[in-house]
């Protein structure tokens, strides 16, 4: 068994020389900034959490599938696993934090601005949006996201456009969670670590660079009972294929439903996902999908619940909550997109205003940190290379346990490196900034790291 110690420290390696000397006096200022705040004070820590049930009735409600084009929105033909929303509020001092996992393919920003609005008015106090980390688990057996992006004005055949319905239901359910894990908070203790995965996914574009870490964090209350927990894992679910038309989780609602099962009580599992841009499932087995993503979510539950068992808690750490604004370039789509688009009978004119629409001109990473914890939320799907890159960033800094957090707050589709842009695929033609927007993202996190949460 590798110790927490030893996981903690393996892949703390160089990323790249030019990307050291370029960012090497934002780093020292960041240190600094870090060993100040570690010296404060420590508090005793708060939590609660809670899981609501946010499954639309596919009776009653027309509910169109997201995650694969291909459907050409079309709609669930009934539930197969119920779909939740997750969230674990943390305080500590004057500072307090949400954290909100969701069986939807990608949180529009707009929708997460509803959301917000639904918990200020029940009168929740110190969730603001820059408190809250809401990031979608990319099941792509859930309700499209697309129907609640307030924008997506787009009515062609084939495509979801908005549906205020389906938006208004689901944002009422995700803001009930995070309602109900404020109400529901009591003095708690905080462990985290790391495990190596390495064999549970793979690079899909055939590259060799895999992200095989697996972050894990565990709250109990102070007697020992399991509140929550968070496993972070870059994978994507979509274990079942565009063929499958009934309402999932896929297999981050098996992993979570074998842990909450086996920590017992009200306690709540969330999956967040990693830098899965390029990332799939890897050692899937069963004679058919469901049996796949069974088996596949179990075993990985099971891995991460070795570690979670035995880790030793803290009940005062420092709590901080900051984010970085992101100017974007103006987005449009590239040749691979134009082309996708044309499958569904959209004209060059009809593409270019559906990025348009849909891409924002600015953004945020979010930055959410628990002790000797780090999550960095990308508003996109990062590739495994630029997730490695932004947790070497923090660990210069003095962050023991990075983790990137995909898909949070915000939809930029695929964010790549230079090269991978270049060189095409799936992932470049859902990449609307050019080839420089990976660069763009990774001087953020840095310039970010340097706030150290100012």
């Amino acid at each position: 068994m590798i110790t927490l110690i030893q996981m903690e420290f393996k892949f703390f390696l160089p990323y790249k020389l030019k990307r050291i000397l370029l960012c090497s006096s934002a780093v020292l200022v960041a240190a600094a900034l870090l060993t100040s705040t570690s010296r404060s004070a420590r508090a005793q820590l708060y939590a609660g959490a809670a899981r609501v049930d946010i499954t639309p009735d596919t009776s009653v409600m027309q509910v169109p599938l997201g995650g694969y084009i291909a459907r050409k929105g079309a709609f669930a033909t009934g539930v197969h696993d119920r779909i939740y929303a997750r969230a674990l509020v943390l305080s500590a001092a004057n500072t307090k934090i949400g954290l909100v996992s969701v069986d939807l393919c990608f949180i529009p920003a707009n929708f997460r601005m509803e959301i917000g609005k639904r918990v200020a008015a029940a009168g929740v106090v110190g969730l603001d949006l820059d408190h809250l980390m809401i990031a979608a688990t990319h099941s792509h057996t859930s309700p499209d996201p697309l129907a609640m992006h307030a924008v997506n004005t787009s009515d062609m055949k084939g495509w979801t456009s908005y549906t205020p319905t389906l938006a208004k239901f689901e944002a009422g359910k995700i803001a009930q969670a995070i309602i109900l894990a404020d109400h529901r908070m009591m003095p708690a203790k905080i462990g985290f670590g790391t495990l190596d995965a390495t064999g549970s996914n793979r690079n899909r574009r055939g590259e060799k660079t895999t992200d095989p870490t697996m972050t894990l964090v565990r709250v109990t209350d102070d007697q020992g009972r399991s509140l929550a927990a968070i496993i972070n894992f870059a994978a994507h679910p979509t274990l079942y294929d565009d063929k499958m038309m009934e309402i999932s989780a896929d297999w981050p609602g098996a992993m979570c439903g074998w842990l909450e099962n086996t920590m017992g009580g009200d306690a709540v599992a969330m999956f967040l996902n990693g830098a899965e841009g390029d990332a799939s499932p890897n050692g899937a087995a069963g004679a058919n999908a469901s049996r796949r993503v069974e088996n596949y979510g179990r075993g990985l539950g099971e891995k991460a619940w070795d570690i979670l068992r035995l880790m030793q808690l803290q009940s005062a750490v420092p709590i901080q909550a900051w984010r970085e604004t992101v100017d974007l370039p103006s987005p449009k789509p590239n040749a691979l997109f134009v082309i996708a688009a044309r499958s569904f009978g959209a004209t060059m004119a009809q593409a270019q205003e559906i990025v348009k629409q849909l891409m924002p001109t600015t953004t945020t990473i979010g930055f959410f940190r628990v002790g000797g914890l780090l999550l960095i939320g990308f508003p996109c799907e990062p590739t495994g290379e630029l997730g490695l890159a932004a947790k070497a960033d923090a660990r210069k800094v003095g962050f023991n346990t990075p983790a990137v957090v995909a898909l949070a707050d915000d939809w930029l589709a695929y964010a790549l490196t230079t090269a991978q842009y270049r060189e095409g695929n799936y992932e470049a033609g859902m990449s609307f900034y050019g080839d420089q927007f990976g660069p763009l993202l990774l001087k953020a996190v840095v310039h970010g790291l340097s706030r150290g949460g100012k």
